[in-house]
This record gives C-alpha cells, structure tokens and sequence, in this order.
C-alpha cells in the first residue's frame, strides 16, 4: 500500500494550508476574547462531527448495518471527546481536553505520514458519490481544523504532570480493552486489532505466524497494538505540550519586539 497518493498529494496540502491560514486569521480576530468565545468555533465542529455520525449511523442502518461502522476505531474517539472538550465543565475537564488535543495531534502526524491509511484514494474520488466516503474524508479533516484552532486559540496547555498522564492512560486502557474485545466478539476489524491495513506490518504478521502459530501471534499483535495505542496519546500529549510552550515562546518575542 502506498501512504501518499497523487489524490492525497493535490486535495491534502491546500486543505491543510486553508486550515492553517483559517486558524491563524481565527487567533488574529479571537484570541484576547474570554474562552467561553475562544471555544466557540470548536463546539460548532463539535456538533458537525456528532451531525456527520448521525448521518453514517443513518445511512448504515438503511443500507443493512455494517458493523465495521460502529463507532470503536481509534478516531472514534473524537466523537466522544471532541464534543465533551467543547462543552464539558467541571471536575475533569483538563484530562478531557488533554485527551482530545493528544488524539487530534496523533491524527495529525497520521495524515502527514500515512495519509492513505486513514482515508484511501478512492474515498476521495467518491467524496461526492458516496455519503460514506465523504464523511470519512471530510471528519477526519475536520478533526485536523479543530487541532489548528485549539492551538492557535489557546484552548488548552498541558501540564505534564503525572495526574494528567495518568487520565490519558486511563482512557487509552479503556479505549484498547473496549476495542479489541469487540473486534475479536464480533470479528470485525475495529482500529486494526485483527490485523493490520498497513501492508508491510500484515505482511510480518503473516510471517511470525508461520513461525510461532496464528494464537501466539494474535497474542503478541494485539497486546503491541494496545501497547502503542496508549504510548502514542502518552507522546503526542508531551509533543502538544511543546508546540504550546513554543507558541508562547513566539508570543513572547513578538511583544518585546
């Protein structure tokens, strides 16, 4: 499989360059108003996410329901946090949103990596033909938008500290136990438990079976897939944590010039 494709290639980058020139002209206008307006741009992608769930539950429903369309892959999870990042407040709320900002900022560096491992080419070239497609295109996109304006609004700062690691790794336990029993109960491949999409990663699987037989193998994939999930939203909150302590840094620079 190929991570980047000539469709990726010409709809990906001017799709991020007009997120990241919209987030930027968003901090110019937004970012000396009260947070409760700051955060107002990322409640509407908020609710256009559960809107654009809504609609594949809908769909899926009327065309004899896939359960590969239950929401249990890894950036299901923006369905869950996004929305409690936008309106949640109280007791939390600091785990909630370094969850989100961690999971949108892991996306993130997916699509700049593996593009066609999140959506593939032909998503693209059916974005108007199929209402599937066009959601899987158009959510993860989205997702990115909400990374830009949550950074260049100021939404969130992570601390660091072990209370807050530890909400992550809470989560992400939860997440992998949630994900990978189902996918082994109902046998549907949900966040690549069962196996991989990656061609050189299901290729290396299938050969380690040859070897050790297809249990141990099981056993060995999915406790390093769960192991990876929960490292990565672990990293990616002390990388969101750099990229906020930059950005201030800037900010900084800027007033004593």
């Amino acid at each position: 499989m190929d991570f980047w494709t000539h469709e990726h290639l010409v709809t990906l980058i001017p799709t991020l360059i007009f997120m990241i020139s919209a987030s930027l002209l968003m901090r110019k206008l937004l970012i000396n108003k009260p947070y409760r307006v700051r955060m107002i741009p990322i409640q509407v992608m908020a609710v256009l996410i559960i809107i654009l769930e809504i609609g594949k539950q809908t769909f899926s429903i009327l065309n004899g329901y896939d359960l590969y369309h239950l929401p249990l892959h890894f950036c299901s999870i923006f369905i869950y946090v996004l929305p409690l990042m936008a309106f949640y407040r109280g007791k939390g709320e600091d785990g909630v949103r370094s969850v989100a900002c961690s999971a949108m900022l892991s996306l993130f560096f997916g699509m700049l990596i593996i593009p066609n491992v999140i959506y593939s080419n032909s998503n693209i070239l059916s974005f108007f033909d199929s209402y599937f497609s066009f959601h899987t295109v158009f959510f993860h996109n989205l997702v990115i938008f909400a990374l830009f304006t949550a950074i260049a609004l100021d939404l969130h700062k992570p601390s660091g500290k072990p209370k807050e690691v530890l909400f992550i790794f809470i989560f992400a336990a939860s997440f992998v136990i949630l994900a990978g029993s189902a996918s082994y109960l109902l046998d549907t491949n949900f966040s690549n438990f069962l196996y991989s999409t990656v061609g050189l990663v299901k290729e290396l699987t299938e050969k380690i079976k040859l070897a050790i037989g297809e249990t141990l193998t099981a056993v060995i994939y999915t406790s390093t897939l769960a192991i990876l999930h929960i490292l990565l939203l672990i990293i990616a909150n002390y990388l969101f944590l750099l990229i906020c302590s930059l950005t201030k840094r800037k900010d900084k620079e800027k007033l004593n010039h």
